[in-house]
């Protein structure tokens, strides 16, 4: 949601107040890679033991510090506010706007590496919080409290889009977003603009079944509700001008593939700006603008930067985003092996012959996810395409594809889907089963 990849890169861009022109943004695209890694971040919701309400913030710094204190990490702080900490390799933890923990891990070559690291700061964290009578939960949207409940963490950049967003179209329920949910991202390279396409395209075509696959939040407010995913029907009303597909017309034309970066980074100029970050302090703009009305003309006397475009494309929330990697967004939190298994998931679909497998899902269309997002969000994986496919075989679609390009000892980590493919029940669907009637059952039957 809120990366401490995105804050590294802005700091990584301080004092570079030149003006910025097309041709620069484009180049950002572009670098060079020489290896291709595969990142996790990980959220989960951060609770009060007793109540199962959100946590207050008072109890995730004294978590923060505790854990920065034992491990050495150097603490991250906005003004006076501890909301994170990070190692030197480029791994953090940081505090979400309703102070959900995030454990954002350094991209590695192999799932192996990330697990080992994985495990050892969860395993921390869990400890230290169950001192300060905190539990960390993999689910997708808060038990219990709502948003009128849970204290904003006093983050300026927080502060400015709980006040904007829920005033954008199709933006009401961008508080709930904000302070509920939880969800998993993998990001994974791309070598060039083909690649970027291809992969691009295929996950946005993928990403309604993947979502329905890790389903897991059908309860809320103590109570069952209609969706198998809450936490995804709140991305739906968070800002249509900004999040689910909101560029899908880049994939159109012969020259698509060849023009990816310089068609996406169109649609990243033509949303509303919110903010930007001047000597430490925030301007707003409330959408009055965009960023390409930015670039041609400034505002108040400032001028476009690339450290500008990076936060303008980090506050754009598409299930599926581009920066110098791509991010899949829009999986429900759950345990760290569900997690595990969604990268290798990924990393064997990115080492396949993404043409031949879009060919064999030739029937999804990318003018049509929207459709498939709502549909699944009510039918999980039984919902049918053109009521004949349904979501199950897109899914063991995949998965075979994925099994595929794997070597043998990242084969295990598909384990967790697997299981889900055999039974056809993803955890919305058993968590409903169970008729689950308070949060407390809630969490005994996850954990």
């Amino acid at each position: 949601m809120f990366n401490m990849l995105s804050l590294i890169e802005n700091k990584q861009q301080k004092n570079t107040h030149k003006k910025l022109n097309l041709r620069e943004i484009e180049k950002y695209y572009k670098e060079d890679k020489k290896e291709f890694l595969i990142g996790l971040e990980y959220e989960r919701l951060s609770l009060d033991k007793k109540t199962l309400k959100n946590a207050p913030y008072e109890s995730l710094e004294k978590i923060i510090k505790h854990f920065a204190s034992i491990s050495s990490w150097e603490l991250i702080c906005d003004n006076k506010t501890i909301i994170g900490a990070f190692d030197s390799d480029g791994t953090s933890i940081s505090l979400e706007p309703g102070c959900q923990l995030e454990i954002s891990f350094a991209p590695k070559k192999d799932i192996f590496s990330i697990q080992s690291r994985a495990e050892k700061i969860i395993k921390l964290l869990d400890k230290i919080a169950d001192v300060y009578n905190v539990v960390f939960v993999g689910y997708g949207i808060s038990p219990v409290s709502l948003p009128d409940d849970i204290e904003l963490l006093e983050k300026r950049r927080y502060q400015i889009m709980n006040n904007y967003m829920p005033k954008c179209r199709y933006g009401e329920l961008a508080p709930k977003m904000m302070r509920q949910t939880a969800g998993i991202q993998i990001n994974i390279d791309y070598k060039d603009s083909n690649d970027a396409f291809l992969k691009l395209k295929f996950f946005n075509l993928i990403m309604p079944f993947m979502m329905g696959l890790c389903a897991n939040s059908p309860f809320e407010a103590n109570k069952m509700s209609d969706k198998t995913s809450l936490r995804a029907n709140v991305w739906r009303y968070t800002g249509q001008e900004r999040c689910n597909c909101f560029y899908k017309n880049i994939f159109k034309g012969v020259l698509a593939s060849k023009n990816i970066f310089k068609n996406y980074i169109s649609e990243i100029l033509n949303v509303p700006m919110i903010f930007i970050e001047r000597d430490n302090k925030m301007i707003e703009f409330s959408g009055k603008i965009n960023f390409k009305e930015f670039l041609k003309y400034g505002y108040k006397a400032h001028q476009a930067t690339m450290e500008d475009y990076i936060l303008q494309q980090s506050l754009c929330f598409p299930d599926v985003r581009l920066k110098k990697y791509i991010e899949i967004r829009n999986h429900d939190s759950s345990d760290i092996e569900m997690a595990l298994s969604l990268c290798a998931f990924y990393k064997g679909l990115s080492n396949c012959d993404i043409k031949k497998v879009l060919s064999k899902l030739e029937f999804l269309k990318l003018e049509k996810i929207e459709e498939y997002n709502k549909e699944i969000i009510f039918k999980g994986l039984n919902y049918r395409i053109n009521n004949k496919i349904d979501g199950w075989s897109v899914v063991a679609t995949l998965f075979r594809y994925a099994k595929a390009n794997l070597s043998a000892r990242e084969r295990v980590y598909l384990e967790p889907i697997l299981n889900i493919l055999k039974t056809r029940k993803t955890k919305a669907d058993l968590i409903i089963d169970a008729d689950i009637k308070t949060a407390k059952e809630l969490i005994q039957f996850l954990y």
